[in-house]
């Protein structure tokens, strides 16, 4: 065979064998592109699938700790103000305390001074009581010395008029006498 045949056979028996390759592989690559297409489609979806699943559990989870976070600052502010009125009662109460201490201090002053004056006229009224004894003891002998003298002074009087009497009685003897 000539060169110029060679040329222009071995281009065409390429061309065929192209040919029967491109028809082989363009039959089937439509179809394989259509599987691959639905395979990709399908996984897109599956995907998609499970990222609407994953968002829709990520909602739950974030709606379940917002309310976990919501119950939480509600306690949280809860606890706080019961602190604060805790410490606000506690205040009250030592401020409470403190002026009832300082109205027991007052009270424990007064009753000393109560005390000291009560004891001051206690002192002063065991001095008169004293004092009321000794006049007693006094008045007593005294009116025993005054029975006393009354008696002797009755006594007297007695015997001044005896001697009364019998100076009468002897001056009207006398002056019976003298008369006579």
């Amino acid at each position: 065979m000539k060169k110029s045949k060679i040329y222009f056979i071995v281009p065409i028996l390429a061309l065929a064998v192209f040919f029967g390759y491109y028809w082989n592989f363009s039959s089937q690559y439509d179809a394989q592109q259509a599987a691959i297409a639905a395979t990709d489609k399908a996984r897109k979806l599956e995907k998609l699938k499970a990222e609407a699943a994953m968002r829709e559990k990520a909602i739950s989870e974030a709606l379940e700790a917002q309310k976990v976070r919501k119950q939480e600052r509600i306690d949280r502010e809860a606890r706080e103000r019961k602190q604060r009125d805790d410490k606000e009662n506690a205040r009250l109460i030592a401020e409470k305390a403190d002026q009832e201490s300082q109205k027991l201090e007052r009270q424990v002053e007064k009753l000393k001074k109560d005390v000291k004056e009560a004891t001051d006229e206690v002192a002063k009224l065991e001095k008169d009581k004293q004092h009321s004894v000794e006049e007693e003891a006094f008045l007593r002998t005294f009116v025993t010395k005054a029975q006393e003298n009354e008696a002797k002074l009755d006594d007297v009087v007695r015997k001044i008029e005896l001697a009364d009497a019998a100076a009468a009685k002897a001056a009207a003897l006398a002056a019976a006498e003298g008369k006579k």
